[in-house]
């Protein structure tokens, strides 16, 4: 069970972030399968619903595809309100016996509402109990890792950076179930 929380905010239109973050959900979806089960918010300064509970058909999901070719930034970065429909959707979603992950793509800048990491990443902590575990991804120049570093520790994960297609292909394609897997968790349908 994977839900985006995917960053739309204006500075994602700087350096190719946005391109990476589409590369990114293309790789996921190229690693899906029939069944796996795809919730989506997109957030700048506020937050809007895409996918809830969505079952994809297999590979490459056509809906998916057009998820991501869709995305476009504009406005502020409310980071915090980002994570927080994120998980809230995550948790309404929640697979029992299923591995659930939180995908949030961003540059890691906050700009709008709570910008303190700290508390930013008190967002991802409550959501260990129902063991939905935080993938952070970074994209573009000026990423900031001190940022996705502490949002993703306090929600029982790690981060990648993403500097391109390829490594998006990489990461989340040839080494898929290692970036999605916690190192607390044993292999489960996703």
């Amino acid at each position: 069970t994977v839900t985006f929380v995917l960053d739309t905010s204006g500075s994602m239109g700087v350096g190719g972030r946005i391109e990476r973050e589409r590369a990114v959900i293309r790789a996921i979806a190229a690693s899906l399968r029939a069944g796996d089960i795809v919730s989506a918010v997109t957030w700048n300064t506020a937050q809007r619903e895409m996918l809830s509970g969505y079952r994809v058909t297999g590979r490459n999901d056509p809906r998916l595809l057009t998820l991501a070719s869709n995305l476009s930034p504009s406005g502020g970065t409310d980071l915090s309100g980002g994570l927080a429909a994120g998980y809230a959707l995550a948790q309404r979603n929640y697979g029992d016996g299923r591995l659930n992950r939180v995908v949030v793509i961003s540059d890691g800048e906050a700009n709008v509402g709570i910008t303190d990491e700290n508390l930013i990443a008190a967002q991802s902590h409550f959501a260990e109990r129902e063991e939905i575990y935080l993938v952070g991804v970074g994209v573009g120049d000026g990423f900031n890792d001190t940022m996705m570093n502490t949002v993703t520790d306090r929600g029982r994960g790690a981060y990648v950076f993403v500097d391109s297609d390829a490594e998006a292909s990489v990461m989340f394609g040839e080494r898929f179930t290692e970036t999605m897997r916690s190192w607390r968790n044993e292999r489960r349908g996703r």
